[in-house]
């Protein structure tokens, strides 16, 4: 099996809300056509960009339901724009012929302290078996002890990268992989993480975004999982990082 995940940089534009990057949501589409899907499956995650960061950033959706109106609507429009994007990017991917089912993550997922702790998995599995692409994305589930809580697109795919025992992962991306100095790094290991994240502190180029990514890949150490960064605008990034030709960076 295999886990992509494109990132909401590369299929929104972030300084314009509501803003689909269409050329790049194409291209991935078209590829995903041309990938086969009989080595286990494929699942596809999606993270929300302009459509979903800015309305939890201003209704502070982080630290849960804070017992107002305002701040339960403003997970309810929260909720409602991620699943435009949504239902947007699995149409192009349906209109190239591939069978794309969006999955809830307010009906999948149960986090506590912003964490995964609970997944009903049984209609995923019985996707896969259709050959169904199940397609999921960053979202407002249920917390148990703050409410509701802001759940990563990189937290889930992680998740169900270790919960389906995945062989590879693909983050796709803005830029073409982990840069250093503005160059492609080609290769890093997971116990390089930590020091190339000080490095991305440091680093005035570089969002906080990645640092938590970062995080997130660093879970999946010891677990035989290849993880393979790439650029999503790069064209054929994704079909060949699919197909195991050397793309962006490697981690492992």
């Amino acid at each position: 099996m295999i886990i992509v995940k494109a990132g909401g940089s590369a299929i929104t534009h972030k300084s314009e809300p509501y803003s689909p990057n269409e050329s790049t949501i194409a291209s991935v589409a078209e590829q995903l056509s041309q990938t086969s899907r009989s080595d286990g499956g494929m699942i596809l995650v999606h993270g929300v960009g302009s459509f979903g960061h800015p309305l939890a950033k201003e209704h502070d959706l982080g630290h849960g339901y804070d017992g107002t109106e305002e701040g339960l609507m403003g997970a309810m429009f929260t909720h409602y724009w991620v699943d435009e994007l949504s239902q947007r990017f699995i149409k192009a991917i349906i209109d190239h012929g591939v069978p794309a089912l969006r999955c809830r993550p307010t009906t999948s997922f149960v986090t506590k302290s912003r964490r995964i702790v609970d997944f009903y998995s049984e209609p995923i599995g019985k996707y896969l078996e259709m050959g169904i692409v199940p397609v999921f994305h960053g979202d407002v589930p249920a917390d148990r002890d703050q409410g509701f809580s802001v759940l990563s697109s990189d937290q889930i795919a992680v998740f169900l990268a270790r919960h389906f025992g995945a062989r590879k992962v693909i983050f796709g991306m803005d830029v073409p992989g982990l840069l250093r100095e503005g160059e492609t790094v080609p290769e890093l290991g997971f116990g390089a993480i930590p020091e190339f994240m000080e490095f991305v502190s440091d680093n005035n180029d570089a969002s906080g975004g990645l640092q938590k990514k970062l995080q997130e890949i660093q879970a999946l150490e010891g677990s035989g999982i290849e993880v393979r960064l790439i650029g999503l605008g790069e064209p054929g990034a994704l079909l060949r990082a699919i197909e195991g030709e050397v793309v962006g960076t490697l981690i492992r």
